[in-house]
């Protein structure tokens, strides 16, 4: 059996590279800037009130809870002359408040990607620094229990999941599925249900380097002392060579 790979990888420029291994620290973005404007769409989502979950049975009570601000009644006596398609649009505006208190830190699981490196690594100036989705607390200040994290699905974006059937499928399907344009990227995220902003990761969290064509000797050096500096001396430092019409891949 061959062993899990669970390397993920972040493209950057050489000049953010080195604040995040300076500081220990990624960002954790809001979806709704992302690039793709169909990501984390609510209509990846369906609402099928007749094939619930006890789950979200459970759940719907709470919506009781906005229904009674609403009508300034007894939900019990009113529960049912409200229409589903009234629910259902209570129930999807608080999806859309859970969307936006989400952030979402971007990886790739490739780092041999040139139209990666030139969408996200400064155009082969920048660095790709290698990152192990498989220790037991990336991230200082949270729990591991507090993230969600996995590869990109490309194959079932046009395939709507019933959020009340399962919430776990549900959230998936919102925050890890994007279109066959975006497979070129192989992403793998880690996400959050908190505000936007910068994460404290864990030192063994990084592996190494990766050193895009342009980037010089110099840069290499400094960049290197820069890890050093904060406590990364046994990690790896490699950089991509132009070989013809090929890239290989040394050590520096």
């Amino acid at each position: 059996m061959s062993k899990l790979n669970t390397d993920i990888f972040k493209f950057t420029s050489i000049e953010v590279g080195e604040l995040i291994v300076a500081g220990k620290l990624l960002k954790f973005n809001d979806p709704e800037f992302f690039n793709d404007p169909f990501d984390c769409d609510i209509d990846l989502l369906e609402f099928d009130f007749n094939n619930r979950s006890p789950e979200i049975s459970n759940e719907l009570e709470k919506v009781k809870t906005i229904l009674e601000k609403n009508y300034g009644e007894k939900t019990e006596r009113l529960i049912n002359t409200i229409s589903d398609s009234e629910i259902c649009k209570i129930y999807k505006q608080s999806q859309l408040n859970k969307i936006s208190r989400s952030s979402i830190c971007c990886f790739s699981t490739s780092f041999k990607n040139t139209v990666m490196w030139s969408h996200y690594g400064d155009k082969h100036r920048g660095v790709c620094l290698n990152f192990d989705w498989s220790i037991p607390e990336p991230f200082v200040d949270y729990p591991t229990e507090r993230f969600s994290k996995g590869p990109v699905d490309y194959n079932h974006y046009h395939t709507p999941v019933n959020y009340l059937k399962s919430k776990e499928e549900g959230i998936k399907k919102l925050f890890y599925t994007k279109s066959e344009d975006w497979r070129y990227e192989n992403e793998f995220r880690f996400h959050i249900l908190e505000e936007h902003g910068l994460f404290r990761f864990n030192h063994d969290f990084l592996k190494g380097i990766i050193f895009g064509i342009r980037v010089s000797e110099k840069e290499i050096e400094r960049f290197k002392k820069i890890c050093a500096k904060h406590g990364f001396s046994s990690i790896y430092f490699k950089k991509l060579i132009k070989d013809k019409l090929n890239i290989r891949i040394e050590q520096v």
